[in-house]
């Protein structure tokens, strides 16, 4: 690592490095099409626009020797239909070039939509580290430059539905993670099931560094390793389906995390009331039905992602 990096970017890239070995782990993990694990059918309690199916799961994972509990969610989306004389290539230059990079606009009530990114580190395939120059920060890098040029880029993505209800309380929080680009996470599969003509996948893993300091236990910067996997299947009719998959864990000790000495409200509320019953009631389900509504939550904000590009998209093969 050159001189010139500060204290705070050698951290990152250390963060990097051992995001992107849990990462992949958790990735061949997610598209074992053999994996066993028992889902269910989450309500995202939002009407959308775009047909979809969110399944919640707790599970197991076997990261370096270890097992390791996780949360994950899982979303099937109808994402649009391709068109012209190349699907394929359409959708090769979508997802690679467009898909990330124009996920973002401006809502009916003026508010931000989408996710927006910043660049920040980058080991080009010489091995040479850096942070990516002021005036190319903005934006994500294209993925084709993952690999040939790039062994990884470090980008922020700030989350702009980020939206939590607290009982009849309703609030939208700023928050933002930082993911890794890595070319174990590409895949351009063709005939990758019955019915479909061509797979796209790109995905990230997470580092354990929250950019917005926040109160979560469990959330955005708050994992120990997490990916998030999306996968464009086009259809032998040129319909799109756009597959997700989030993995994360290890499954949290806190929902709120308001020092290392302060107990968890929730967690450690349940926890009470088990001892206090003698066991009757189980402080174990209530935590299951946390995670799963946590679960729930990441899939609310990647449908209203879904939501948006899925516009974009259509207009973009209209345009095309």
């Amino acid at each position: 690592m050159p001189e010139t990096l500060s204290i705070l970017d050698r951290f990152l890239v250390e963060k990097t490095e051992e995001a992107i070995i849990d990462g992949v782990q958790l990735e061949r993990w997610a598209r074992d099409p053999n994996r066993k694990v028992d889902e269910e059918l989450l309500d995202l309690d939002r009407p959308y626009k775009v047909p979809n199916k969110a399944y919640g799961y707790l599970a197991d994972v076997e990261i370096s020797g270890k097992t390791k509990s996780v949360i994950g969610a899982r979303q099937e989306v109808d994402f649009g239909t391709a068109t012209g004389p190349d699907p394929e290539g359409q959708l090769k230059r979508y997802v690679l070039g467009l898909f990330m990079q124009t996920a973002q606009w401006i809502r009916a009530d003026d508010r931000q939509g989408g996710f927006s990114f910043e660049q920040m580190l980058y080991c080009r395939n010489d091995g040479q580290i850096g942070r990516h120059p002021v005036e190319q920060r903005s934006g994500l890098l294209d993925w084709s430059l993952i690999g040939p040029k790039y062994r990884w880029s470090l980008a922020t993505i700030f989350l702009h539905d980020f939206v939590v209800a607290l009982g009849p309380v309703t609030h939208q929080f700023s928050e933002a993670v930082a993911v890794v680009q890595h070319p174990d996470f590409i895949h351009i599969v063709e005939r990758p099931a019955p019915g479909y003509k061509l797979e796209v996948a790109i995905g990230y893993p997470f580092i354990d560094y929250a950019p917005i300091p926040n109160y979560f236990g469990f959330g955005p910067g708050k994992f120990d390793w997490a990916v998030k996997l999306f996968s464009f299947l086009l259809k032998d009719n040129n319909q799109v389906k756009c597959n997700m998959d989030f993995v994360a864990g290890a499954r949290p000790k806190k929902v709120f995390d308001f020092g290392e000495h302060v107990p968890c409200p929730l967690y450690g509320t349940a926890t009470v009331l088990e001892s206090l019953t003698f066991g009757l009631y189980k402080a174990n389900g209530f935590h299951d039905w946390m995670d799963t509504g946590m679960a729930a939550q990441h899939s609310r904000v990647h449908q209203a992602l879904m939501e948006g590009t899925s516009k974009i998209y259509r207009e973009w093969v209209r345009s095309s």
